[in-house]
C-alpha cells in the first residue's frame, strides 16, 4: 500500500490467539516451532514477505480480534510471510478503496470487498484468479454464492470469508418483560416497535439513519425494499418510484418518527443495544459478534426471526478476499490463500467470527464446525429457510457497479420526506429522474 495509507494499519496482536477456537491449535504450533528452532535458525533471520489485506475487519469488535488470531496462527508457522492488515472502517472502505485503486496507490497483496465493491472490481479486472490456491487447499466454493466473482469459464476470482444474512435480531427479555411476541408482518413490527420504545432510555427499532455514515445507512437500506418484496432496479432501469419502494419507504418513515434513535452513530447504537436499550432491528448475523463483544450478558438474550413479511426475503450478502492485480507479491499471498481455505483454518476462523455459513462444503466435514453450530440460539431467523436470500445484484440490477452512487441519491432525496418538507413519493420521483441520469452511464 501506498505510504500515506500506512498511518491505517492495524498491527496485529499476538495475544489475539486467547479466543477459545485458536488456544489447541497453538500451542501446537508453539510446539512445534521450538522443535524446529534450531534447524530453522538461519531462515529465522531473514527477513519475512510482508503481506498487507485491505479490509475492513480490523476495526470491528469481535471480528478483529478474531482475525489478529487467525493471522497469529499463520504467521507464527511461517518463516518467510508475515500477513498484517489494512483500511479502513466500514463507513469509509468502498470510496477509499476505489479511490487508491484507481489512484495505483493501494497496492496490497489481497483485498476484501462487499459485494457491491466485488461486482465492481471483478468487471474492472483488479482480481486475479484464485484457482492455484483453490485447488492446493483442496477445496470447492459454493459456485451459487461465488457466482458473481466467477467467469463464463469457472474460473474463480473471490471467496467468501465472510457471508451473512439479514434478520430481525430481538432482544427476548425486553419482548418478554412486555408480554410481546416477535413481529412476523410489517404492521406487527410498526405496532411492536412502538409499543417498545420509552424514550430515552429504549428503542423499539434500530436503523441507521445520518449522512455522516452513508456507507452504514445506505448498506441496511438496501435491505429495506425486501419488506414489501420490492428491488431498486431492474436491468437499468431504477424503480424508486415503484409502488413496493415507496411502501418500504414509507414504513421506515414510520418507525424512524416513532421507534428509532435519530442522529446517532452506529457506534453508539452498537452501545445502546449491548445495553439492553434497542428491542429489535434488521441487522446482519455479524453484528452478533459485535453486541457479544461489547457485553456477554446481553448477546445471552438475543434471539432472531425472518425479516417479518409475506415473502421472508432478506439480503445475503458475500464478502469475497481476492488478489490484487496491483500486488507485488503475488506467489506468497497464494501461499496464504492456500493456508486460509483448507477446512480446518477456514472453520476456526468463522467460528471465531461467530459466522455460520461455509464458502465450500468441506468446511462442514469439521467437527469442531458441526459442534459449533449446535450451539447458536440466536441463528433462527438468519437460516433459509426460512428467511429466502437475495443478493444485492437481484435487488439493484445493473445498477450494481454503481450502487453507492444510486445510494447517494436515494438516500439525500429523502431527506426532504425526513424533515417533511415533501411525501416520500415525491421525494422517490425527484431520485428517479436523477437515477435514470444515472443510468446513462452504465
Amino acid at each position: 500500500m501506498a505510504k500515506k495509507a500506512k498511518t491505517n494499519d492495524i498491527s496485529v496482536n499476538e495475544n489475539g490467539l486467547s479466543r477459545r477456537s485458536f488456544v489447541k491449535a497453538t500451542g501446537a504450533v508453539a510446539g512445534a516451532a521450538a522443535v524446529g528452532s534450531v534447524a530453522a535458525a538461519p531462515r529465522a533471520n531473514a527477513a519475512k514477505t510482508t503481506l498487507n489485506i485491505t479490509t475492513w475487519m480490523g476495526f470491528e469488535p469481535g471480528r478483529k480480534e478474531a482475525w489478529e488470531g487467525i493471522l497469529a496462527k499463520f504467521n507464527a508457522q511461517s518463516t518467510t510471510i508475515e500477513v498484517k492488515l489494512s483500511g479502513w472502517p466500514f463507513a469509509q472502505y468502498v470510496n477509499q478503496v476505489l479511490t487508491g485503486l484507481e489512484a495505483g496507490s493501494l497496492t496490497d497483496d489481497l483485498i476484501m470487498s462487499t459485494p457491491d465493491l466485488a461486482v465492481r472490481l471483478f468487471k474492472s479486472g483488479y482480481f486475479l484468479p484464485l484457482t492455484d490456491a483453490i485447488k492446493a487447499a483442496k477445496v470447492t466454493p459454493n459456485p451459487k454464492i461465488h457466482a458473481y466473482v466467477t467467469d463464463k469459464a469457472g474460473v474463480c476470482y473471490g471467496v467468501s470469508i465472510v457471508t451473512v444474512n439479514f434478520g430481525l435480531l430481538y432482544n427476548s427479555e425486553i419482548f418478554s418483560k412486555a408480554g410481546l411476541k416477535p413481529p412476523t408482518t410489517p404492521d406487527q413490527l410498526l405496532a411492536t416497535a412502538t409499543k417498545l420504545t420509552k424514550k430515552p432510555n429504549q428503542y423499539g427499532f434500530w436503523h441507521p439513519n445520518i449522512m455522516a455514515e452513508q456507507g452504514d445507512f445506505w448498506f441496511n437500506m438496501q435491505n429495506w425494499v425486501n419488506i414489501y418484496d420490492g428491488v431498486w432496479a431492474k436491468g437499468k432501469t431504477p424503480l424508486a418510484n415503484s409502488a413496493a419502494v415507496v411502501k418500504s419507504l414509507e414504513l421506515w418513515l414510520k418507525l424512524y418518527n416513532a421507534a428509532i434513535p435519530k442522529g446517532i452513530n452506529n457506534a453508539a447504537a452498537v452501545q445502546l443495544a449491548s445495553n439492553g436499550r434497542i428491542a429489535q432491528g434488521f441487522w446482519v448475523s455479524a453484528a452478533v459478534n459485535v453486541l457479544k463483544s461489547t457485553n456477554e450478558a446481553v448477546y445471552a438474550k438475543l434471539r432472531s426471526v425472518a425479516i417479518p413479511s409475506a415473502s421472508k426475503k432478506a439480503a445475503s450478502r458475500v464478502h469475497p478476499i481476492s488478489l490484487n492485480k496491483l500486488g507485488k507479491n503475488k506467489a506468497q499471498a497464494t501461499e496464504f490463500l492456500t493456508w486460509l481455505f483448507k477446512p480446518e483454518n477456514m472453520a476456526d476462523l468463522t467460528m471465531a467470527c461467530l459466522d455460520f455459513i461455509p464458502p465450500f462444503p468441506e468446511m462442514t466435514k469439521v467437527p469442531a464446525f458441526q459442534s459449533y453450530l449446535k450451539d447458536l440460539p440466536w441463528i433462527d431467523g438468519f437460516l433459509t429457510p426460512p428467511s429466502v436470500p437475495i443478493t444485492p445484484m437481484d435487488m439493484m440490477g445493473d445498477f450494481i457497479t454503481k450502487s453507492d452512487e444510486f445510494g447517494a441519491i436515494i438516500l439525500t432525496n429523502l431527506q426532504s420526506a425526513i424533515n417533511k418538507k415533501s411525501t416520500v413519493k415525491q421525494a422517490m420521483d425527484k431520485a428517479q429522474a436523477q437515477l435514470l441520469d444515472l443510468a446513462k452511464q452504465l
